[in-house]
């Protein structure tokens, strides 16, 4: 029985979520679309697709040219992972764009907006 309180597809999404990160500051050059950052690697529970979701500090590039731009690389990015993975297959790399932290200033602004306004009353 399984007493591990997490799954083996996320256990190796951690993994990936590691390896890529290092791979991408490494070995990819991103100066087109900024610093990029993995946030998360999301697994299929048959560790064949790789949902990587990619933050970008200060992106002057739209989220669907981000995507584009990794998607691109996916190649490339995979080849590169089977350096450094034993396993039997690497899974095939499917890049999005995580917003995550645009959507959260932007609860932030609306907050302190309702905030300033219940002052003035």
């Amino acid at each position: 029985m399984n007493n591990r309180p997490y799954s083996r597809s996320d256990r190796y999404g951690r993994e990936l979520k590691k390896l890529l990160g290092e791979i991408i500051s490494s070995e990819l050059d991103t100066s087109k679309v900024g610093f990029s950052t993995v946030t998360e690697v999301k697994m299929t529970n048959d560790l064949r697709i790789a949902k990587v979701y990619i933050s970008v500090l200060n992106a002057d590039e739209k989220s669907k040219e981000i995507e584009t731009f990794f998607n691109s690389r996916a190649k490339f990015l995979r080849g590169q992972l089977g350096n450094y993975l034993t396993s039997k297959s690497i899974p095939e790399l499917r890049f999005y764009y995580d917003d995550t932290e645009a959507e959260a200033e932007k609860i932030d602004r609306l907050i302190l907006k309702i905030q300033s306004q219940e002052g003035i009353r």
